[in-house]
């Protein structure tokens, strides 16, 4: 982020949000027509999730002893936890 965009952002909540997102936003939805600017974004936003779910199957196989099931939490490593509210 340049300074420029830097000193365009403003402050919300305690958290620092950069108006270029919104202007960006704008520019690539029509947003005279917002049921498809709606569904344009959902379209996107599905398959960015659907590649999130792919990558995240992958890496559970490659961790997993047979290449077909999915890693599993095993029974050991959750008996040792420690309550916070014990005492």
């Amino acid at each position: 982020m340049s300074s420029a965009e830097a000193q365009r952002a403003y402050q919300r909540g305690g958290f620092m949000e950069p108006v270029a997102a919104q202007e960006q936003f704008s520019q690539q939805y029509d947003l005279a027509n917002p049921e498809k600017a709606m569904a344009s974004y959902q379209k996107i936003l599905h398959q960015h999730t659907m590649q999130q779910y792919e990558s995240a199957t992958k890496s559970s196989r490659r961790r997993s002893p047979n290449g077909n099931e999915l890693a599993s939490l095993s029974t050991e490593s959750s008996r040792g936890s420690v309550s916070s509210t014990g005492s």
